[in-house]
This record gives C-alpha cells, structure tokens and sequence, in this order.
C-alpha cells in the first residue's frame, strides 16, 4: 500500500474524529498548511483546492512510523513543513505525536518569515541602513528614484550570492546588504 497523495490526507483529517488532536491547524480545506504550526505559503493557491494541496511543499509524516509498525494509512499520515517532520518524534505511541503537536509554537507564513528574515539581515548590516538614510537625505533624489538605485544595487549583489537550500541564508542576505552599502560607498552604483 503506498502513502495517500496530500487531497486525500486532506479529505481524510477534514472528516476525522482526531482532527484536533493530529490536524489541529487544518481549518478547512481553503488554505494549505502545516497540520502542527500552520505554516503556509500563499503561493501555493492554485485555482482549486486539490492543486493547491498538491503544490503545497509539505511532507507525509507518519504518526507512528513504518519502521515501527505503522501502516501507510491515511489515519496514520499527516501533513507537515520540513521543520515540524525534521522534528516530529519517531516513536510507537501516537500519544507522543499528539502531546508534541499540542506543544508545537504557531509558524507564520512563508513570505511573513522571508520578510522577519531581512529584517534581522537588516539590524546586522547598519552600514546599509546608513546609506538607505543618505539616499533619503539627497535633495535632488526623488523617493521613486532612490528606491530605483537601491533596487539595482541590491540585484547586483543579489547575483553574487548562494543559495543555501534553496533560499538565502541569513548570513548570505547580511552580506548582500553590506555589500550593496560597499558598492554604493565607492561609487559602483
């Protein structure tokens, strides 16, 4: 027997009597996310719920793992982000799973998270927000072509970098923006 496609995971917990012990965030099936914190991505919406399902970049998870016994069932498969998977215990009694999922901290979405991200790059990069308060303070800059400048040199440096895991690092976004500031310090911009 192979693991249910994510519709009918979904389907499944929507109708479950356990849906608040094992799917707790699952609300409805309008918006997919993560049964233990509710950690979503609003680019996952496609025109039906199904696909939007299917798009969504969450993992099956066994609540008592098959090397432990548990079936491939739709009863005994959840929906969760790598992180909650990564950390979701391996164990026989799904009482572990459930008083874990209790315990989980609520997530935001994915683009929230991004954002929060640069914001933290940010208070580690004061050399950035110090030339963000010179552009604003040129008399002969508008606010439209600041943002132009700050744009291009953030893409210049953008294509310098990595990507760790698929997304930018902390660190990797830090150094994106000292060296935007850099640039811009000697005349590069």
């Amino acid at each position: 027997m192979s693991v249910p496609a994510k519709w009918q995971l979904v389907q499944h917990w929507l109708a479950s009597s356990d849906r608040d012990t094992f799917a707790p965030m699952l609300e409805d099936a309008d918006t997919p996310c993560c049964f233990a914190c509710g950690w979503f991505s609003e680019h996952w919406s496609r025109p039906t719920q199904k696909a939007s399902w299917e798009r969504a970049t969450l993992e099956r998870a066994h609540i008592i793992p098959s090397s432990l016994g548990g079936s491939d069932d739709a009863s005994n498969v959840i929906l969760l982000c790598a992180p909650c998977h990564r950390d979701s215990p391996d164990w026989p009694d799904p009482g572990e799973m459930a008083r874990w999922i209790a315990e989980r901290p609520d997530r935001s979405s994915k683009e929230v998270e991004e954002a929060s991200d640069w914001f933290v790059a940010l208070k580690q990069a004061p050399e950035f927000t110090a030339l963000l308060a010179e552009l604003e303070a040129e008399p002969d800059l508008s606010d439209a072509e600041a943002i132009e400048r700050i744009k291009g040199m953030l893409w210049e440096s953008v294509r310098r970098a990595s990507l760790h895991a698929s997304a930018l690092s902390t660190g990797t976004k830090v150094a994106i923006l000292r060296d935007t500031a850099a640039r811009a310090t000697r005349g590069e911009a």
